[in-house]
């Protein structure tokens, strides 16, 4: 999807801020699966508007480089940015502005869908990553159970056809030359509550639902609207997300 013919951007932050509780949680994923002392420079691939690159830089007290294919994406990060640790650049995961063996870690937040050619991505994550450099990936996967399948029937299509499965995931990074750490599957807060949740969906700021007819769209916000008492809508709202860890074989 081109980021670029849209008003995603915009919108971007406020419909996919990121909780304090979902904070913590990546944060106690990396502590637990990344050795800090190993990391030096952090690429944070297919950054968007930079919800992870001040939290990596703050986590490794580290340089982070945000690259993104979209100017839009890239210019939203660039006018919030808070830290001279992070600098952001315009780039593709098919062909990194970066040199051989230059960075400890590739950061993957909900990108891995969009990649075009993810084998050409993995094999540039091996040629940037130093010997033994991590790629950490957070992605949803066809698997994953999230609060939008169940509302919005349009999307199996595209949850059919773009998303992949947690088995793709492993393959191409296995056959590209890194080791699996870990796989499991991360249940997340994204909302504190549904009438949240509803809100933030209603800005149309993830992809599939920006991919969706308008009256697809409206009939499944009106059905999120309509669910009455068939659960308790005070509760927060979790998504499952697949979380990958491999590191480039030395």
């Amino acid at each position: 999807m081109d980021y670029d013919n849209t008003e995603i951007a915009a919108t971007y932050d406020k419909a996919r801020t990121l909780a304090p509780e979902t904070v913590r949680l990546w944060r106690d994923l990396l502590s637990r699966h990344v050795d800090p002392t190993d990391i030096s420079l952090v690429l944070d691939l297919g950054c968007g508007t930079g919800r992870f690159s001040e939290i990596l830089a703050e986590h490794f007290e580290v340089q982070v480089i945000g690259i993104d294919p979209s100017q839009k994406m890239v210019d939203q990060a660039r006018r919030k940015a808070a830290t001279l640790h992070v600098v952001y650049r315009q780039g593709s995961a098919e062909a990194l502005p970066l040199a051989d063996d230059s960075a400890d870690l590739v950061w993957m937040s909900m990108i891995y869908h969009h990649l075009d050619d993810p084998t050409a991505a993995v094999r540039e994550c091996h040629r940037v990553l130093r010997p033994g450099g991590y790629v950490c990936i957070r992605n949803t996967s066809q698997e994953s159970d999230f609060p939008h399948r169940h509302f919005f029937p349009g999307l199996q299509a595209l949850i059919d056809s773009e998303l992949p499965s947690w088995r793709d995931i492993d393959s191409v990074f296995t056959v590209g030359g890194f080791t699996q750490v870990v796989h499991q599957v991360v249940t997340q807060i994204t909302a504190p509550d549904w009438q949240t949740f509803i809100e933030k969906s209603a800005l149309r700021a993830d992809s599939f639902l920006a991919r969706l007819s308008d009256e697809d769209f409206q009939h499944g916000m009106a059905a999120m609207r309509s669910t009455g008492d068939t659960f308790d809508q005070k509760a927060p709202v979790t998504e499952e997300v697949d979380w990958f860890v491999f590191r480039r074989q030395r």
